[in-house]
Parts: C-alpha cells; sequence; structure tokens
C-alpha cells in the first residue's frame, strides 16, 4: 500500500529533508501546489507555482541550471539536483532521503510564500 504525506517547502535553495528513504527503482510521484517568489521586494516581486518562473532559466549559479528559476527541484541522497516542478512521476534510479527546495541561488535570502507538496511512494 502506498505511502503518501504532505509536506510545506520553504522557499529557497537550503535544501529540506522530506524525511523519506526512497529506494531504488521505487516509484515516487511528488505533486506541487502554492504560490512562492524568489524575491520578496514588493517593486521586484514576481509569483509562480512549482513549475518556477517561465522563460526565466536558472544560469550556473543556480541549484539546477538550465531549469526555471524558482522551480521546485529535487534530490535524492546525494545524488544531482533534478527539477521536479508541479507534478513529477518517476522510478527512482538512486537510494536514500528525499530532498526538496526552490531552484534558486544559494547565496539569496529574500524569498516569499511556500508550496505544499504531497510525495506519494509506492511499495519497492
Amino acid at each position: 500500500m502506498p505511502l503518501t504525506i504532505t509536506k510545506t517547502i520553504r522557499p529557497n535553495a537550503t535544501w529540506q529533508e522530506m524525511y523519506l528513504q526512497v529506494k531504488e527503482d521505487q516509484r515516487v510521484i511528488i505533486a506541487a501546489e502554492g504560490l512562492w517568489s524568489p524575491e520578496s521586494r514588493p517593486a521586484t516581486i514576481v509569483w509562480c507555482g512549482a513549475d518556477g518562473i517561465e522563460g526565466r532559466i536558472a544560469d550556473e549559479n543556480y541549484l539546477v541550471p538550465g531549469a526555471n528559476v524558482a522551480c521546485l527541484v529535487g534530490r535524492i541522497g546525494d545524488s544531482a539536483a533534478i527539477a521536479v516542478g508541479n507534478y513529477f512521476d518517476f522510478y527512482s534510479p538512486f537510494e536514500g532521503a528525499l530532498w526538496l527546495c526552490m531552484n534558486e541561488v544559494p547565496d539569496y535570502h529574500n524569498q516569499a510564500g511556500s508550496l505544499s507538496a504531497q510525495i506519494i511512494l509506492f511499495d519497492a
């Protein structure tokens, strides 16, 4: 029987552990909703969902270069980070703890909002 949890993800580039251990080849679904922004100053704030800011591509200073700025990103254990977005259904090629955060520059600390992520782990 699948395990389902819901976690709140803060809007920054600090990895947040979901306290779930994923096994290699285990099916995982992550579905996220909510609004957050990589910028909290009123004059420049841009709100977006877990897919990030469309058309604003992250450079090499971000956690996942080439993905949208402010998209939800994840990793399993010490694996490379990948873009997750609003919905991601996959079989894990890695084993370890599941981590999520915003695709942001790690040195920036002026974000706003939050996302709610429903995570489903299927039996391995």
